[in-house]
């Protein structure tokens, strides 16, 4: 009996990597195809063939996980993008439930594939795909921080910094991305109509959703700073109370700064008057 057990566990073992090994070539099959013809990858689980095949794969699925992490990460030295492609997009598949997932490969696809670009439309299309990508992985983990900060991040860094020669072009066509289905409840808890052509707009709406207040504060002094003073300096005075207690002596000297500099323009603002004193020393 014992010898009968013990090949059963040896032909379940062989069997999970056997099906590991042909789903592998499968995808890298894939891999080699997608880059050939540049065709656009279909990232998720909304396939019902891929979808019965993960759930035959049973306890395969993190023997493969496993390979197909160190693959990428092979790739991922290699700078080879593009061919990440296809084996990110099981991944995600294999495991919808973890952040890291989605986050790593939302990065590559609006960061690194991005840049290996040169055309600003094509550039356009995989920053969207990236963040298309986060917005569906919101739909495994509605509440994941990590996945809504890599959203916001996105939008600030990627569209509303200039680290990127393409950020205008992206700006310019940041309606493609509609707007938010909750976008009232958004303006009911800041107290402005937000803009939503402006992209530290939609960074503050993620950072709202994933409730970071550091990160709040941080984009919405820059909203007041560089944008739209008087509708947002209530909510920055709002955000900067929440988030005093929280913050390291040398932020604190950088708020005070700040609304001390706008004291110059705002002397009879009654509310910045009012935080100022009741943060001085």
């Amino acid at each position: 009996m014992k010898v009968v057990q013990m090949i059963r566990r040896l032909w379940c073992t062989c069997r999970a990597w056997l099906v590991g090994v042909v789903l592998l070539g499968a995808v890298i099959a894939t891999n080699v195809c997608f880059t050939q013809r540049a065709i656009p990858p279909t990232t998720g689980t909304d396939s019902p063939t891929l979808s019965a095949v993960l759930v035959a794969l049973g306890g395969c699925r993190g023997i493969i996980s496993e390979v197909l992490w160190w693959r990428i990460a092979d790739l991922q030295r290699q700078n080879r993008y593009a061919e990440l492609v296809p084996l990110t997009d099981l991944l995600v598949a294999l495991d919808p439930a973890s952040a890291d997932t989605w986050v790593y490969n939302a990065w590559n696809l609006s960061y690194n594939i991005s840049a290996a670009h040169q055309d600003a439309d094509e550039k356009w299309y995989w920053v969207k795909e990236g963040i298309a990508l986060l917005e569906r992985g919101l739909r495994a983990a509605p509440r994941a921080e990590p996945v809504l900060r890599q959203l916001g991040w996105i939008f600030e860094d990627k569209l509303g910094g200039s680290s990127d020669i393409a950020a205008p072009y992206y700006r310019a066509h940041i309606m493609d991305l509609g707007v938010p289905s909750d976008a009232t409840a958004f303006a009911t808890a800041t107290g402005v109509t937000p803009n939503w052509q402006d992209p530290f707009v939609r960074a503050l709406y993620w950072y709202w959703r994933a409730d970071h207040g550091r990160d709040m504060l941080r984009v919405t002094l820059a909203l007041v700073a560089n944008r739209d003073e008087a509708a947002w300096l209530p909510f920055l005075i709002q955000m900067a109370r929440a988030e005093w207690e929280d913050l390291a002596p040398r932020q604190r000297d950088q708020v005070v700064h700040f609304f001390r500099q706008l004291s110059g323009t705002h002397a009879a603002h009654p509310a910045i008057q009012a935080f100022l004193e009741e943060v001085s020393p």
